[in-house]
């Protein structure tokens, strides 16, 4: 099973909302594949998911019920095959406690740019999980954006409805990339790859649109 650990800040805003889409997407596109659980870097214990987040998972079909947060550490991040983050910051929080994880740590941003090119030219694989590292460094260079910004997902907890909305529309968008991937990395790339390839980019130029 490969394991996704979601990072932000507080871990009741961003985090919760793509953990539990993210899972729910997952066991429809590869279920039993793939378990997702999140983490705060400045997060306290046992918090509850912040409410607009709560909506807003369950109107994407997921069950935000009995969540509660957990504060980034070592321990959470044992077993763990890729992480996504919601800031370059906590990345860096994440590589302090894990420098092994470096190839498998991003932003949820940076990773949905790294892999739209190879979803969009059908070079996901059904090793990929196994060959990620490798892989996605072929097109880091050619996707980096011109503001380092842009890789991050703004926090929305003390915004309004349309910052909330705003972060979710990004946060999709990395979410239909990670299923696009798994639904090839399972095998069932003939069957839901390029459909969902497709949704990914399409949740990317929403992306681009909303970030603008």
């Amino acid at each position: 099973m490969t394991a996704i650990l979601i990072v932000c800040e507080g871990n009741v805003c961003r985090s919760p909302y793509v953990e539990r889409v993210l899972q729910a997407r997952l066991d429809t596109a590869a279920p039993g594949r793939f378990s997702v659980t999140s983490a705060g870097t400045a997060a306290v214990d046992g918090a509850p998911i912040f409410p607009r987040s709560a909506d807003a998972a369950r109107r994407h079909g997921a069950a935000p019920d009995g969540f509660a947060s957990t504060p980034l550490s070592a321990a959470a991040l044992t077993g763990i095959d890729l992480v996504l983050t919601s800031e370059r910051s906590h990345r860096a929080a994440v590589l302090d406690l894990a420098p092994a994880l470096l190839r498998r740590t991003f932003t949820l941003r940076e990773f949905e740019r790294l892999v739209r090119p190879l979803l969009e030219q059908g070079e996901v694989a059904p090793d990929f999980w196994d060959t990620l590292p490798r892989v996605v460094a072929r097109t880091r260079i050619a996707t980096a954006p011109s503001t380092p910004e842009d890789d991050d997902l703004a926090d929305p907890v003390r915004g309004d409805a349309a910052d909330h909305d705003r972060m979710c529309v990004l946060a999709d968008a990395a979410i239909d990339a990670v299923v696009a991937c798994a639904a090839a990395g399972a095998g069932a790339a003939t069957q839901a790859g390029p459909a969902d390839a497709g949704r990914a980019t399409e949740g990317a130029d929403r992306a681009r649109t909303a970030g603008a």
